[in-house]
């Protein structure tokens, strides 16, 4: 045994919240090896003396490291491995056997068992320390990264809540469009577990409906909370979306003030009007939406900056939408995970199918968040 091992030396503040079992029958040995654990600057040291005791504690607490010797009575250190790696809790639980079993088969029996490593009595205390060094480390950075993960699962569930109360219900969706005499379906899919585009519906009017598509910037998270900031400004201007070009100017204006160039958008807004068929829409920053009348798809074509540049620019366009005609609305996420081209899937797509928008959607995995919307002019009032 070296006495320098066993010598005063700095502990290591990393390992302050650091908790180790020592499990051993040999009183000496668990001495030795707490003033070992003490001297490193480990903050939590449990001590049990077989396998029954270190099961309790161990199971009870979730410990980073175990010292495990082998040879035990009761319940010996192989049992023991054996029953917590039943146990997915701890599958990845650092375990340091001790033994004195020197050949290379009570070797593999002990790595079988379910041990990380394994040190051979009598050992170096110099090695012995390294090796719950490495370990101890290890097995704190996987805690450090699994409690990171679970915070950030819990702001995914945040938002994921905000985001379903921002979307149009399904129940809102059928309303409205049995209100205005048109069928409404849409696909949202984030590419990532929540995502950054965004659509809403609003009555602007007892003639007049209004919608807006949404693609912010970024994915995932930072996606969605873009989106949501992006969703209180659309809320804020929704009365002027009676002008759709004045209601995207207004967004601009806004975001680049609030955001100082860290958050931008494309957009889409329109208004639909229930009597007349008329469509005013305009867009930005956003693939063209299109306008399927009788056997031919058109290009709505639009075109400006960015939203939160603080420039953009558009005119609101019109159309005239026959009974029976169709909108089509879309995010890039559709148009970057199709095969086709979007004119040539709507040329050949079933326009009376029930859901269109699901016909329409991609089967396989997608390269962007997707949002696809269709509104259909219905040829009677009624459903």
């Amino acid at each position: 045994m070296s006495q320098d091992a066993l010598s005063p030396q700095k502990s290591l503040p990393e390992f302050a919240r650091g908790h180790v079992v020592i499990v051993d029958d040999d009183p000496t040995n668990r001495v030795l090896l707490r003033n070992l654990c003490e001297k490193l600057g480990i903050g939590i040291i449990d001590e049990a003396e077989d396998g029954n005791v270190a099961y309790e504690i161990i199971t009870r607490f979730q410990p980073d490291l175990i010292l495990l010797d082998v040879r035990m009575p009761r319940m010996d250190g192989l049992e023991l491995m054996k029953r917590l790696r039943k146990d997915p809790v701890f599958d990845r639980l650092s375990i340091l056997v001790q033994t004195s079993m020197q050949s290379e088969e009570d070797h593999v029996r002990c790595f079988n068992s379910g041990a990380t490593d394994v040190i051979t009595r009598p050992f170096h205390l110099a090695e012995l320390k390294a090796r719950i060094t490495a370990h101890l480390r290890s097995a704190i950075a996987a805690r450090v990264l699994f409690d990171f993960r679970k915070r950030i699962q819990a702001h995914i569930e945040i938002t994921h809540t905000f985001l379903d109360a921002v979307l149009p219900s399904s129940e809102t969706i059928e309303a409205l469009a049995y209100d205005y005499g048109v069928s409404i379906s849409s696909v949202y899919r984030p590419h990532d577990e929540i995502g950054g585009d965004l659509w809403t519906l609003r009555a602007l009017s007892d003639d007049l409906l209004g919608l807006v598509l949404v693609d912010a910037s970024a994915h995932g998270l930072a996606g969605a909370i873009n989106t949501l900031r992006v969703d209180c400004l659309v809320q804020e201007y929704m009365e002027d979306l009676y002008d759709p070009g004045i209601f995207l100017g207004k967004l601009d204006a806004a975001m680049a003030k609030i955001s100082y160039g860290q958050l931008f958008a494309g957009a889409c807004a329109l208004t639909f009007h229930k009597k007349t068929g008329q469509v005013l829409y305009a867009g930005s920053a956003i693939p063209y939406p299109f306008h399927i009348t009788g056997q031919k798809v058109h290009v709505m074509k639009t075109r400006g900056l960015p939203l939160g540049s603080g420039a953009v620019q558009v005119e609101t366009q019109s159309i005239t939408m026959a009974k029976g005609d169709t909108l089509v609305l879309y995010s890039d996420g559709w148009s970057e995970s199709i095969i086709r081209t979007p004119e040539d899937i709507l040329l050949h797509a079933d326009l009376g199918a029930p859901f269109l928008a699901e016909t329409l959607a991609p089967k396989g995995d997608i390269i962007d968040d997707m949002t696809l919307i269709t509104l259909q002019r219905r040829f009677t009032d009624g459903i």
